[in-house]
């Protein structure tokens, strides 16, 4: 997970991101090359064992706080992640919470939905001002497409979720200029 430099986007690695939904698929992602894992199957009971595999393997925990079950995500839950649970970052839609993730030291990807134009332009006016250090575009397909507009606002590592199933679409969007993608397709971890 790396932070943009000013003056501009400044393109790092691109970057796979497992999105662990079935917690089966979790083996496949540590004995993976990937370097970040995004627990998004998880709850807040099973997350201390999940969080404590991924560190053992040398690799980043990512939550969304939006899909932790059982979690209560005011100021007291997201300390909890950090010093607790030990996650490495957390991706939201919500900005408020994002900036308290950020003000203790999480990393924080902003979550962004595009399903019309009205949706593009509240993104596009929201990464103007966001703190987040990323942000995820969903889905991929229509992020593929508006990545030039997205890069116009923002120099912040911009990933692609949502919908991606194959290789060729992993490369389209490294292709389209994406920092990463996200999927949970165990076969392109």
């Amino acid at each position: 997970m790396s932070g943009a430099k000013r003056g501009g986007h400044q393109p790092s690695a691109f970057q796979v991101i497992p999105s662990i939904r079935r917690l089966g698929d979790l083996e496949w992602a540590l004995k993976s090359e990937r370097q970040t894992i995004l627990l998004t199957g998880a709850d807040i009971a099973s997350l201390p064992l999940l969080a404590q595999k991924v560190h053992d393997a040398g690799k980043r925990v990512l939550i969304n706080m939006e899909l932790l079950g059982g979690f209560g995500r005011d100021e007291v839950g997201i300390k909890l992640l950090k010093h607790y649970f030990k996650v490495d970052g957390v991706m939201s839609t919500d900005r408020m919470r994002l900036g308290m993730a950020r003000n203790i030291g999480l990393y924080t990807i902003q979550r962004f939905l595009i399903s019309d134009s009205k949706a593009l332009d509240t993104t596009l006016r929201i990464l103007k001002s966001t703190r987040a250090q990323a942000a995820e575009i969903l889905p991929a397909k229509v992020a593929v497409d508006v990545l030039p507009e997205l890069r116009k606002v923002t120099a912040i590592p911009l990933w692609a979720g949502g919908f991606i199933q194959t290789p060729e679409e992993i490369e389209a969007v490294e292709r389209a200029g994406f920092d990463g993608a996200t999927t949970s397709e165990r076969h392109l971890f």
